[in-house]
């Protein structure tokens, strides 16, 4: 048998629910100015030369690094969308629509970070944006997507196996970790 209280616990409980949905969170009216930008990733792939050498989606891995003693390789890294295509992230940073904006020089762009490899076996050096602006001259196909590109080199020091740790920042959390990469110098 319900009692009058428990029908009117009930009743409350039943309308709470109801207008759950409703209160707070992300809705279409509410003031996202302020809101920091965010990566949605679901993936990565990395190219050398155009070339995929390795890809994650989701929890789905194919290929690898593999490089040579003294060999030094240059990795290009795509970050992928849910739909499984390319993120750009100028367009998430809205760094096309600010380039020369001095309101937006202190907003925390995107950056990558590689870790958590075994440094007897392979050495890492990202690569910095300034350097790509001015080293692909040849490359020069007119596309202002190179401006902001991701990369890093990847050197073998000593034969083995190791994996490193791939992640998209944004200011200094990151966004995006990729599964671990496994890496093979021969």
């Amino acid at each position: 048998m319900f009692t009058q209280d428990s029908f009117i616990s009930r009743i409350l409980l039943f309308v709470l629910i109801s207008i759950l949905p409703f209160m707070g969170g992300c809705g279409e009216d509410d003031d996202h100015e302020d809101a920091p930008i965010h990566a949605d990733a679901d993936g990565v792939l990395l190219t050398v030369d155009g070339v995929e050498i390795y890809r994650q989606f989701e929890d789905k891995q194919t290929g690898s690094i593999a490089i040579s003693v003294n060999d030094e390789v240059e990795i290009h890294v795509t970050f992928l969308n849910h739909d499984e295509e390319e993120l750009h992230l100028d367009d998430i940073a809205g760094l096309d629509d600010h380039d020369d904006d001095e309101d937006h020089e202190d907003e925390e762009a995107f950056s990558l970070a590689v870790s958590e490899y075994d440094s007897t076996i392979i050495d890492i050096h990202l690569s910095e944006e300034d350097e790509d602006d001015g080293h692909d001259e040849d490359e020069d196909d007119g596309h202002d997507e190179d401006e902001h590109e991701l990369s890093f080199e990847v050197i073998g020091l000593k034969a083995g196996e190791t994996t490193i740790k791939l992640q998209l920042l944004h200011g200094d959390h990151p966004d995006f970790t990729a599964l671990p990469i496994p890496v093979t110098v021969q």
